[in-house]
């Protein structure tokens, strides 16, 4: 049974290891444990409860995943599926791998699995993954281990879109406990089992000593238990790193990379990220429904003074959706909104403000992503400078990510993580009828949109994407600002391999 129970921590302080696995009865004195700081909120053992990569992450390692995308080697690695095909163009066939076990001692996955994932990911109330799987029009089960994903429209792209975020979890075990499942019989399939969940505090990970890769690499020297410790100020995660309490601080802000440097017990990793970050307008909120005032935002930001002067360089600035580190980027689009603030001001003369305005309210949240507020601070700053009259907001992230996620913020800060192919981000933020985040619809979007998803010529397909990238840029939905570095920081004895989404995967690690 998963042992789901309240963590009290002192102050800021992290509790001291010793104090953590006595707590829980998690570690005898062989076993080797590792400590990541979880800055995303984890806000409820609901597989599908909650939308961000990290997220994705835990409950792949745990329940199991189809697969994973190998940044490394630029192809996609089964996890539960141990090959899959495209039959037809909207007919793709998986076969799930045999020999595995539940954490329970249960069977493996089965197509009935598979299945039943989907129904729950589509009918739960508490579900928030439905706009994944919206190109799915049903899952038809061939045998017991092999199952046809049928498309609405073809899409050589599911095996991406899908791949480490559709979560399997167990038909048997929900049909006998239902919600209660979550809670007490987490049990999956996944190099790791859930050992303890603390809602926003932590989550504790057991390694599965029976698991082997599709590959048959033996993780025999991967940590045997792995903590997720929830940290969001970046000074907490970079002291708790240098006093050895955790052995992985993520999103390290560039601006504290020097109290790692110099050190022996302490080490940097540093990767080209795929996160976009963006300035997002909702489209059907007043005054932003105006495109002028959307290219005079765009026109405004100095985006590679603020890489240089407060990220230190640690940031790629991005015209549209697909830059140098995604899938199908062909060059710099032929029209892009540069900083010009000369031209701000003539756009928004242009649109009845003259004497300066409009009034907008602005939000960004804090500690989500890397420098977040301080970025935040810049663009208003530069926005007051040509004319806009603004109000920075900066809620709790759970209350800034619920007013996002229903559509309710006029113009804010964020990001959309693992973009390596943008068909299922640019499908959610921007295709008629996808998430309300920005509430913007063109026709001529959603038509190049549907002729991507069925090219499979990789040169016609990329084209399609460079002319799709100058639609966002010319109707500026959302004005793109960069990708981050990211930028991990490690103890000495950690091998880790940091993926372009910021994530890894732990059975290919090492804790020496």
């Amino acid at each position: 049974m998963i042992c789901v129970r309240p963590i009290q921590l002192f102050g800021s302080a992290l509790l001291s290891l010793a104090t953590l696995l006595a707590s829980s009865a998690l570690s005898t004195a062989q076993e080797r444990i590792m400590t990541i700081t979880a800055t995303e909120p984890m806000t409820t053992d609901h597989p599908y409860g909650e939308s961000s990569a990290p997220v994705y992450s835990m409950w792949c390692h745990t329940y199991g995943c189809l697969g994973r995308f190998d940044h490394g080697t630029g192809k996609p690695v089964g996890i539960l599926a141990e090959k899959w095909e495209m039959i037809d163009p909207v007919t793709w066939r998986f076969t799930l791998r045999k020999g595995l076990k539940r954490h329970d001692g249960g069977p493996g996955p089965t197509s009935a699995d598979v299945v039943h994932t989907l129904q729950r990911i589509r009918t739960d109330k508490e579900s928030v993954h439905s706009s994944f799987v919206a190109m799915v029009d049903a899952i038809v089960p061939v045998d017991e281990l092999t199952f046809d994903i049928k498309t609405k429209q073809p899409a050589v792209n599911l095996v991406s879109a899908l791949f480490d975020r559709f979560i399997v979890t167990s038909a048997e075990l929900f049909a006998k406990h239902g919600r209660e499942a979550d809670k007490k019989f987490a049990f999956g399939w996944g190099p790791y089992r859930l050992e303890e969940y603390a809602s926003d505090r932590r989550a504790v990970l057991r390694k599965n000593r029976e698991w082997r890769e599709v590959d048959g690499y033996d993780p025999k020297e991967a940590p045997d238990v792995v903590i997720l410790q929830q940290m969001r100020e970046p000074e907490q995660r970079v002291t708790a790193l240098l006093n050895g309490e955790v052995q992985v601080a993520r999103l390290i802000p560039p601006q504290l990379i020097r109290r790692l440097e110099g050190r022996k017990d302490v080490k940097v990793e540093k990767t080209g990220g795929i996160e976009v970050m963006f300035l997002a307008f909702n489209n059907q909120m007043a005054p932003l429904t105006d495109v002028r005032l959307r290219k005079a935002v765009a026109h405004s930001i100095n985006r590679q003074l603020i890489v240089d002067r407060l990220l230190g360089g640690n940031a790629l600035v991005q015209d549209g959706m697909v830059g140098p580190n995604q899938f199908c980027y062909t060059g710099k689009p032929d029209r892009v909104l540069e900083y010009n603030p000369a031209r701000a001001k003539e756009l928004l003369a242009e649109a009845g403000y003259k004497d300066g305005g409009p009034e907008i309210d602005f939000y960004t949240a804090v500690g989500r992503y890397i420098s977040d507020r301080q970025v935040a601070e810049v663009v208003a700053q530069m926005l007051r400078q040509t004319g806009f009259k603004v109000r920075l907001h900066t809620p709790e992230y759970a209350n800034f990510w619920s007013e996002v996620r229903r559509g309710r913020s006029p113009f804010y800060y964020m990001g959309r993580g693992s973009v390596f192919d943008a068909s299922d981000a640019a499908g959610q933020l921007y295709g008629t009828g996808g998430s309300p985040r920005v509430q913007y619809s063109n026709p001529k979007f959603d038509t190049l949109l549907k002729q991507q998803y069925a090219e499979a010529d990789q040169q016609k397909r990329c084209q399609l994407w460079r002319e799709l990238n100058q639609l966002l840029i010319d109707d500026a939905p959302t004005h793109f600002m960069w990708t981050h570095s990211v930028i991990t920081g490690l103890r000495a004895n950690v091998e880790l391999a940091v993926e372009r989404s910021g994530e890894f995967w732990l059975p290919r690690s090492k804790l020496k």
